[in-house]
């Protein structure tokens, strides 16, 4: 039974995560339409995301060095 849902939950979670996309970006839409100063806060927080991942990586590659042996 169990290998039943590993096998299938691509299936199911495929049309969920389509309506979820689909809702959020009609939702966006919608907001942006009639708030335009989120459109600027959103590339702020889009900028911020960025900047995150950006440190996340180059603090992962420090990390992954080898010790240098003094």
């Amino acid at each position: 039974m169990i290998n039943f849902f590993q096998r299938n939950m691509a299936l199911v979670l495929a049309p969920i995560m389509t309506a979820v996309a689909i809702t959020l970006y009609n939702l966006t839409c919608l907001l942006l339409r009639h708030h335009h100063a989120l459109l600027h806060d959103l590339h702020r927080a889009t900028g911020a995301l960025i900047l995150l991942v950006v440190f996340y990586g180059i603090i992962r590659y420090m990390q992954s060095l080898p010790d240098e042996e003094s």
